[in-house]
């Protein structure tokens, strides 16, 4: 006791660090009070349907006892607030096992980029499932804990395997890139392949076991059936469907990356092969294999069970892509652990604490962004409803548009530099439910919204109820057509 004392003492300041820098960034995410997709039904009617829409029962169980109810409100920021605990957790427990108990500033700053990078960034969106997404990543690592100890990483693995299912299966793929950086840092310290192997084979099967339980657990619920998310490749198309899936992990995340991303993060790639030769035991030869052997293996495997999958996730949203973002910051904790050659030293320092400032500060335009795309959405719901509220009636509420509202041009200009907000923003002009809910709860109207295409459209037969600069409002018996203009 007194030694983990002894440790929480010596690195107070390192610790407090994260702690805070975590809930800073997170928390100007949640203070906007933007209803992320699922919370505008959630804040409304208050379900949970984590375990029976997503056979998360992690997250069914966990988010009764944070609310202390199994019916649902939106608990302003104190889910943001656990999720940065949990978040900050993650990360020492990440800096502690890579780095043999001893935590230094720069491994301890970069290991914040596992929680606040910007693919997670959408997770931590979420209101109500933020809390259960960042656990999913800490159930991921505890086990490593026990790294040096065979029997009990063999059932912490399992254990943390099928809790991390149970909570968001984007965090399918850590527990493997984990297990390849501390095989890694073993066969670069010029430790004996076989034991390596060993462990390797022990953590496969702790692994494969888990995922065995919970696609046990998944068939006892018949939603994961109909569910594109879940689909699972064909065995005899899925040579091809991995390797599609593969290159458009790779090529959306290289489309959604600032280009100053991307250069820091090629520098340091150089770096770290560069790095891994000074740090390696063994022959540089062997140092450059092993270092590109873990680049392409973890780079690959940090897609997780995604891999198979049916559908290419990650393009359909960030939060399926961010296995990839934690490997490249694992990375970075063992790159910029201290290097006695100083140049380089100091060369690393430098470039990673750059990359951490430009993604740090993401997370804040992030917020903004989020924020002025709200305000633009409420501004346009209220002239929409002056308009409508003489239109409509109880026998009058089928209404046909070719969109919604008008995205912000903050968040137009916004994505010149970041692209990603593209997919990390809802787009305003979208006609799909959350959009429409959320018009319906501002508005109090309760109409029932539906796509139209407006290509042969006849004008003349209908009434023009409303013309501005918006749109144009027609009506014809109990149906009211909406053509928003460009």
């Amino acid at each position: 006791m007194n030694c983990y004392k002894s440790w929480l003492l010596e690195n107070r300041n390192k610790l407090i660090l994260v702690f805070v820098i975590y809930q800073v960034a997170i928390l100007s995410i949640g203070i906007i009070n933007y209803p992320y997709i699922d919370d505008v039904i959630r804040q409304l009617d208050g379900r949970t349907d984590f375990a029976w829409a997503y056979s998360r029962w992690g997250s069914e169980i966990a988010s009764w006892l944070v609310q202390g109810s199994r019916h649902l409100t939106d608990m302003g920021l104190t889910t943001h607030i656990l999720t940065g605990i949990i978040l900050s957790f993650s990360s020492i427990i990440v800096v502690y096992v890579l780095n043999g108990k001893k935590l230094e500033w720069m491994p301890v700053t970069v290991s914040i980029l596992i929680g606040i990078n910007p693919w997670f960034l959408q997770c931590i969106s979420f209101r109500f499932d933020s809390p259960y997404m960042a656990l999913s990543i800490l159930v991921s690592f505890i086990p490593f804990l026990w790294w040096n100890k065979n029997k009990c990483f063999f059932i912490a693995s399992i254990v943390g395997v099928f809790l991390m299912c149970n909570t968001y299966q984007g965090s399918s793929g850590l527990y493997i890139i984990m297990v390849l950086a501390l095989t890694f840092k073993t066969l670069t310290s010029n430790n004996s392949f076989l034991p390596s192997l060993k462990k390797v084979t022990l953590a496969a099967i702790a692994y494969v076991l888990a995922m065995i339980m919970y696609i046990f657990v998944t068939k006892l619920n018949p939603e994961m059936s109909t569910r594109d998310t879940a689909a699972i490749a064909n065995i005899r198309e899925l040579p091809s469907i991995i390797v599609r899936n593969i290159t458009e992990y790779f090529s959306t995340i290289i489309n959604q990356s600032a280009k100053i991303w991307i250069v820091f993060l090629l520098i340091l790639l150089i770096l770290f092969l560069i790095s891994s030769i000074f740090r390696s035991e063994v022959s540089p030869a062997k140092s450059f294999i092993y270092s590109l052997v873990y680049l392409a293996l973890g780079s690959i495997m940090s897609y997780g069970v995604f891999l198979i999958s049916e559908h290419s996730l990650v393009t359909m949203a960030p939060r399926y892509g961010y296995g990839l973002s934690i490997f490249a910051s694992i990375t970075l904790i063992m790159l910029t652990q201290k290097i006695n050659v100083r140049f380089l030293d100091i060369s690393i320092k430098v470039v990673a604490s750059l990359l951490f400032y430009y993604i740090l500060t993401f997370s804040f335009i992030y917020a903004s962004t989020l924020n002025v795309q709200k305000e633009a959405f409420e501004r346009q719901s209220v002239i929409l409803s002056t308009d409508l509220k003489n239109i409509v009636n109880n026998d009058r509420k089928q209404v046909y548009m070719n969109k919604l509202f008008k995205d912000s041009p903050v968040l137009l200009n916004s994505t010149r530099n970041y692209p990603i907000l593209r997919d990390l923003v809802p787009k305003n002009e979208s006609l799909y439910w959350p959009n429409i809910t959320l018009f319906n709860t501002y508005s109090g109207l309760n109409v029932n919204i539906q796509p139209f295409d407006f290509n042969n459209f006849d004008s003349t037969s209908k009434n023009l109820e409303t013309s501005n600069y918006y749109y144009d409002i027609f009506s014809e018996k109990n149906k009211i057509y909406i053509i928003v203009k460009d």
